[in-house]
């Protein structure tokens, strides 16, 4: 029987964010109290690194929030909360298909088409771009939510998706000139 990423991805990655926002609740309540300004813990951050592309949906969430109601919740937790768990979810079980996907076909792949390339690498390269300015961002104000170390990481894991998010579409846009020629 062979190891399915597309099951144990989600699962891993939904285990290990529920572990860094508890602990970094927990490590924060001290240090909220001393600073009159935002404080994120690293491991808070750390977990927005990981999971970077699930943020999207979290932030998509506050379309949903209105100023004369209180914050919509799911079950006592909060919209934000449970759309980022949703998305960390959708974003491994996306990430563990493909690596399944490519684990087992074993021939060549087929060259993407223009239109593949323009509705699904055009997105993804400017996720990608997104992340590198994000990245940059943080590198350049490390200081920013109190936590340089926090913030660095953050920076090195944003940096590391935006690499990857320009490379799948680089990769095929290569493959594609190299097969037409």
């Amino acid at each position: 029987m062979r190891l399915r990423f597309t099951f144990l991805l989600p699962l891993a990655q939904l285990l290990l964010a529920l572990f860094l926002l508890r602990l970094g609740a927990h490590l924060s309540t001290g240090i909220q109290r001393r600073y009159d300004t935002l404080y994120v813990s690293t491991p808070q951050l750390v977990c927005a690194g990981i999971n970077a592309p699930a943020r999207l949906l979290e932030g998509m969430s506050y379309f949903f929030y209105r100023v004369d109601h209180a914050p919509p919740t799911i079950f006592g937790f909060g919209l934000d909360f449970v759309s980022f768990l949703i998305g960390i979810v959708a974003l491994w079980l996306l990430v563990g298909w493909a690596v399944d996907k490519r684990r087992s076909s074993s021939e060549l792949r087929p060259v993407w088409s223009a239109a593949k390339l323009f509705f699904v690498g055009v997105p993804l390269a400017l996720l990608g771009a997104l992340f590198l300015y994000s990245s940059v961002q943080g590198f350049m104000t490390p200081w920013r939510f109190n936590n340089q170390t926090g913030n660095i990481l953050l920076g090195v894991l944003l940096l590391l998706w935006s690499l990857v998010l320009l490379g799948i579409p680089a990769i095929h846009i290569f493959r594609r000139l190299s097969v037409s020629s």
